[in-house]
């Protein structure tokens, strides 16, 4: 694929747009498409969520993944995932990061943890056809168990610690399934744990472990 080639797709032009649903948790924006070749695509939904934040958070000397349980109603089922949450307006204050913020505090929410450090992993798009938030996934290590957790009054949560390895071979297999973009969060601490050349005793054993089940050469 060439830059000519890129130059060519261009936005649709927005003709009208109204908000047709809204409350606490999303927004829905119903607009009125033109696209270049004059097609008018109307209406098209596009779901308005704040940021979402996931967490890799290994804990501190085992380095075992720190999982949650919890019920998906989308689903209807118990799914096994990682900490992850909105990035809610009260993150932002005094925060030079509020997805940062909004990311430690998931975590002393959801399971008691709170870390030390927080590595930045990956930015990427939970589905750019109809919505326009972005969802930031870090690794947080050095935990601290010591926090209150502070539920949801809907939320029912269990904390589970498991190795990362066999994780990601769980879901290689397909014998696990998580949420897609903890996936791609997950992978991405994989990588940056195999490319990484300043880790400690327990992480150096760490990434042998992984490039043995993962089959990096």
């Amino acid at each position: 694929m060439t830059r000519k080639m890129l130059d060519t797709i261009l936005p649709w032009q927005v003709v009208t747009s109204s908000v047709t649903y809204e409350d606490r948790w999303l927004r829905i924006r119903s607009d009125h498409c033109l696209t270049p070749r004059g097609v008018q695509v109307n209406p098209y939904h596009v779901i308005e969520y704040p940021n979402w934040v996931n967490v890799v958070a290994l804990a501190r000397e085992t380095l075992q993944l720190v999982l949650v349980r919890e019920y998906r109603h989308g689903r209807r089922e118990v799914v096994t995932g990682l900490v992850s949450g909105t990035v809610e307006p009260s993150d932002a204050a005094g925060a030079a990061d509020p997805a940062e913020s909004a990311a430690r505090r998931e975590l002393c929410e959801e399971t008691g943890y709170n870390a030390g450090e927080l590595k930045k992993l990956l930015v990427s798009y939970p589905n750019p056809a109809n919505q326009n938030n972005l969802v930031i996934s870090y690794l947080a290590l050095d935990l601290v168990l010591g926090g209150d957790r502070l539920l949801d009054a809907s939320e029912d949560i269990e904390v589970v610690l498991a190795e990362l390895p066999e994780v990601m071979l769980r879901l290689r297999s397909g014998e696990l399934r998580m949420q897609a973009m903890h996936v791609a969060a997950l992978w991405s601490a994989c990588a940056h744990i195999i490319g990484s050349d300043n880790l400690t005793a327990a992480a150096v054993a760490l990434r042998e472990k992984l490039v043995t089940a993962l089959g990096v050469a």
